[in-house]
């Protein structure tokens, strides 16, 4: 149970048998997962710096060490993936990084009650605008408002026995919300593997009442989850966020499990603005206690919320049409941060990073709009690209630049298609309009 007090949240777990984590046969009672708090604790104690780099693949040890930094108010910043370039661009930012191997735990005494100091801050990596990663810091009764938010709008009526398991990570905001802290704060038990299959879904289901916390991608992978029928009773509820669900795919939950995905709405920088769940098919948002929204130029939705670092209005880059003062309707996005496999890629940062390669003199991103998104990237090759183009060919060449872009990049934002050409097809008023980079891959 979380509870806030004057400067501080308490963590209060009563029963020290009680299961935190579960891979499915083994579990991670309260007292075996503070064995381990402790042991992380005595380590923070010993490292000077006060800001802390944290990527862990283990929930267990990754709650572990948030809860340990939480308790003793330091500054958490989450490395957004465990690839190389990306752990060094954050450790940038840090006195050290958590080590992410297990640290030695001994038998402690069982503390029901855990203190969570106010002071504590945690940050994200969010793609910017302006081609650079942006770190987003959130004090953490930001985080634990909204957690608070999650139990009172949806929480009530799940079961006690609920396992909550999920396909997305915790090092970003949503993951960190609904697949992490909101378990952990209110007793629930977690599922300790990453789901990537229909089939473990379903392995869980036959066990367990289960909250699956996914992805739209993972979601409209899933196409036979007519399988999931006959656990009905047991799928509590389906949260997605990240990007919009194909219209195709609420009705194909609403058939096998009589309710479609709670689709969630919001960002790093605003926290969860809205929700919906299409069990029919003219649903709009509908806006989260706790969170105003209003309309901005070039219908730029604005929203008013504890979530926020300051009170009055921030403007996003989604355009709404507003229904009611309480719910709308998404038109589009007004810059070029985009959605690939649902995971949010700045271009400008990628172009950026794609001239850091020998092989390329000057780089344009584009999202072709085809069934299914796809990153294109338009080229003028260095000498020395033109070079490896002309000896070994187009396939070499476009391998060697996606592992160069895998240094920072997720496999899934790679590009799936290149075009080298002899220049940029700039007009002239030297604007690139996304028309003619959209013709280069015409006849793909």
């Amino acid at each position: 149970m979380l509870k806030q007090q004057s400067d501080s949240w308490q963590l209060v777990w009563p029963d020290a048998s009680q299961p935190v984590f579960t891979d499915g046969i083994t579990v991670v009672t309260a007292q075996q997962w503070q064995q381990q708090l402790q042991a992380v604790k005595r380590f923070i104690a010993m490292q000077p710096g006060d800001t802390v780099l944290l990527y862990q693949a283990d929930p267990v040890l990754f709650s572990a060490w948030f809860v340990a930094l939480c308790q003793l108010g330091k500054h958490i910043v989450l490395a957004p993936d465990g690839q190389p370039d990306t752990l060094q661009l954050a450790g940038a930012q840090c006195d050290w990084q958590a080590p992410q191997a297990a640290v030695r735990a001994d038998t402690v005494a069982y503390q029901p009650r855990l203190l969570l100091q106010n002071s504590c801050r945690v940050s994200f990596f969010t793609s910017g605008s302006t081609g650079q990663p942006k770190l987003v810091t959130k004090c953490l009764s930001q985080l634990l408002l909204e957690v608070q938010t999650l139990q009172q709008q949806f929480g009530v009526a799940l079961s006690g026995q609920t396992l909550f398991a999920a396909t997305v990570s915790f090092q970003h905001i949503y993951g960190l919300l609904f697949r992490m802290l909101w378990p952990l704060c209110y007793g629930f038990t977690q599922h300790r593997t990453q789901l990537s299959y229909l089939e473990q879904w379903q392995a869980l289901l036959q066990q367990y009442d289960v909250v699956l916390v996914a992805s739209p991608a993972h979601l409209a992978r899933f196409h036979d989850v007519a399988i999931l029928a006959p656990y009905t009773s047991r799928c509590q509820r389906i949260f997605s966020s990240g990007g919009p669900l194909n219209d195709v795919v609420p009705p194909r939950y609403v058939a096998a499990l009589q309710q479609a995905p709670t689709e969630v709405f919001g960002s790093t920088e605003t926290g969860g603005i809205a929700y919906r769940q299409r069990n029919t098919a003219d649903v709009g948002w509908q806006v989260f206690d706790g969170v105003s929204v209003s309309q901005g130029p070039e219908q730029a939705l604005q929203v008013s919320s504890a979530y926020l670092d300051s009170a009055g209005w921030f403007t996003t880059s989604d355009q709404v049409a507003l229904v009611t003062e309480r719910s709308f309707r998404l038109i589009g996005r007004l810059d070029r941060i985009v959605k690939i496999e649902e995971k949010r890629l700045s271009l400008p940062e990628l172009e950026q990073y794609c001239l850091n390669s020998v092989l390329v003199s000057q780089v344009a991103a584009v999202v072709l709009t085809t069934t299914k998104p796809q990153l294109a990237l338009a080229i003028v090759l260095s000498n020395q690209g033109e070079q490896l183009l002309k000896l070994h060919g187009k396939l070499v060449l476009n391998q060697q630049i996606k592992q160069h872009l895998l240094r920072r990049f997720e496999r899934v934002l790679l590009p799936r298609k290149f075009r080298y050409v002899a220049s940029l097809p700039y007009n002239q008023q030297g604007k690139l309009p996304r028309s003619e980079l959209e013709a280069l891959f015409e006849h793909d």
